[in-house]
C-alpha cells in the first residue's frame, strides 16, 4: 500500500490527483488535467474582459467584474506556482513519507497523527466553506427565476450571470442555459485548483508542527540518569558514545534540524504566491460591496464574497502564526527540562538549540512581509482605509 493511501492524507491526494499535481500520475494524465484547467480559465475570464471593453462607459460594471477577475488571476498564479514548484511539492511529500519513518517509538508516531489529522479536518472544513461560498455566488442569478417558477408569476426574471459575461457572437438570451452552466463549470473548476493548492499548504504546514512537537517531546523526556549510572562503572570516563543524554540530545537536533528544513522547504514553495496573493487581494476586499447593485440578494452575495476573501487571507497568516508558536516553544520546552541533570558536553548541545531558536520560523509574504496575526490586523487596517478613501471620492 502506497504510504499517502492511509486515511490522513486522502483529501491531498484526491486533490492532487484532480489538478494534475500527484506525482504517480502520469504524463499523459497531466497534460490533459493541465489543458482542461486552462481552457476553463480562458473561457471564464475571456467574456469578463470582453465585457469590460464593450461597457467600458459602464463603472458599475467594471467595478462588478474587477475582483472576480482578480480572484481568478490570483487562483492561476497559485496553479502556475504549483507546475513551477512541482518538485519542491514533491519533495515536500518525500519527507513527510521519510519523517513517519524515522519516528522512533508510538508517542512520536502518534504526534504526527494528530497534527496530519487535525490537517485533515481543518481543509475538510475549508473545502466545505469555499465551496458552499461558491455554490451561494454562482445560483444567485437563478434565485428569481426559481421563485417565479414556484410562485407561478407573470414576471419575467432577467437573464443574468454571476458576474457581467460578454460572448459578442453568441446570443446569451437564445443560448443563456448553456452559457450559464458552463460559466458555473468553469468558476468550479477555478476554485478547485486554488482549494487543491490550499490544501497541500494546509497538509505540509501541518506536518511542520508534528516535527516541533516531536523535537519538544523529546527534549522533555531525557533518559533516566539512575539507569545511565547503573550502566556504567564510575571508574570509566563517560564519553560521548557512552553518555545516553548526550545521544539523546543529538537526537533531538537532529529532528529539530529536519523540523527547521522542512519549514525552510514550505517557505520557499509557497512565498512568492503568497505575496502576489496579497498585492492582489489588499484592494479588492471592499470593491464587491461597492459594486453591488440596490437590491439585497446581490448586497448579500457579494458582502459573502468579500468576507470569503478576508478569511482566506486570516486562515494563511493564522497557519503562519501557528508555526511560529510552536518553533519558539522549542526553546521553552529547553528551559523546562532537567538540562541541571545532564554532563556538562550535553548542556552546549541545549546552548546551540536555545540560540538557533531564538529566530522563530516565519512564512513570508514575497520575502517581504511576514504573515502572522499581527499583520493580518495591519492589513485588514489598510484595507478599511483604502475603502474609506474609495466611498470619500463617489
Amino acid at each position: 500500500m502506497n504510504f499517502f493511501d492511509q486515511p490522513y492524507y486522502s483529501l491531498l491526494r484526491t486533490f492532487g490527483c484532480i489538478v494534475g499535481r500527484w506525482p504517480l500520475q502520469t504524463s499523459l494524465q497531466k497534460f490533459v488535467i493541465g489543458i482542461v484547467i486552462n481552457l476553463a480559465y480562458i473561457l471564464q475570464v475571456g467574456p469578463k474582459i470582453l465585457a469590460d471593453i464593450v461597457h467600458s462607459d459602464d463603472q458599475e460594471l467594471i467595478f462588478e467584474t474587477l475582483a472576480p477577475t482578480i480572484t481568478d488571476v490570483g487562483a492561476f498564479s497559485k496553479y502556475i506556482n504549483t507546475f513551477i514548484n512541482r518538485k519542491m511539492i514533491n519533495k515536500l511529500l518525500d519527507r513527510i513519507e521519510e519523517d513517519w519513518r524515522l519516528a522512533t517509538n508510538y508517542s512520536e508516531k502518534v504526534i504526527l497523527k494528530k497534527y496530519a489529522a487535525w490537517g485533515k479536518l481543518m481543509a475538510t472544513g475549508y473545502v466545505g466553506f469555499v465551496y458552499t461560498t461558491t455554490v451561494m455566488f454562482v445560483t444567485e442569478p437563478m434565485l428569481p427565476m426559481l421563485v417565479n417558477t414556484i410562485l407561478k408569476t407573470n414576471l419575467t426574471a432577467p437573464h443574468k450571470f454571476a458576474v457581467p459575461m460578454e460572448w459578442i457572437v453568441i446570443d446569451k438570451d437564445k443560448y443563456y442555459w448553456l452559457l450559464l452552466t458552463n460559466s458555473s463549470i468553469c468558476i468550479m473548476v477555478i476554485l478547485t485548483t486554488l482549494i487543491s493548492y490550499d490544501v497541500i499548504f494546509i497538509t505540509v504546514v501541518h506536518h511542520a508542527y508534528g516535527l516541533f512537537a516531536i523535537t519538544g517531546y523529546r527534549i522533555k523526556n531525557f533518559p533516566n540518569n539512575t539507569i545511565q549510572e547503573k550502566n556504567f562503572s564510575k571508574f570509566d570516563p563517560i564519553t560521548n558514545r557512552r553518555d545516553i543524554n548526550y545521544k539523546h540530545l543529538v537526537s533531538c537536533i537532529r529532528i529539530h534540524r529536519r523540523a527547521l528544513e522542512f519549514a525552510e522547504f514550505i517557505e520557499d514553495t509557497f512565498t512568492g504566491c503568497f505575496g502576489f496573493g496579497i498585492v492582489l487581494n489588499l484592494p479588492t476586499y471592499f470593491l464587491q460591496i461597492m459594486a453591488a447593485s440596490n437590491t439585497f440578494q446581490q448586497k448579500m452575495k457579494y458582502f459573502m464574497f468579500a468576507v470569503a476573501q478576508m478569511l482566506h487571507l486570516f486562515f494563511e497568516c493564522f497557519l503562519s502564526q501557528q508555526l511560529t508558536d510552536l518553533s519558539m516553544q522549542v526553546q521553552q520546552h529547553i528551559a523546562n527540562g532537567k538540562w541541571y541533570d545532564i554532563s556538562a558536553k550535553s548542556q552546549k548541545l541545549l546552548i546551540l538549540m536555545t540560540m538557533r531558536c531564538q529566530v522563530p520560523c516565519t512564512l513570508t509574504a514575497g520575502k517581504i512581509m511576514g504573515l502572522s496575526i499581527e499583520s493580518f490586523g495591519a492589513m485588514i487596517k489598510t484595507s478599511g482605509s483604502y475603502f474609506t478613501m474609495l466611498l470619500s471620492m463617489q
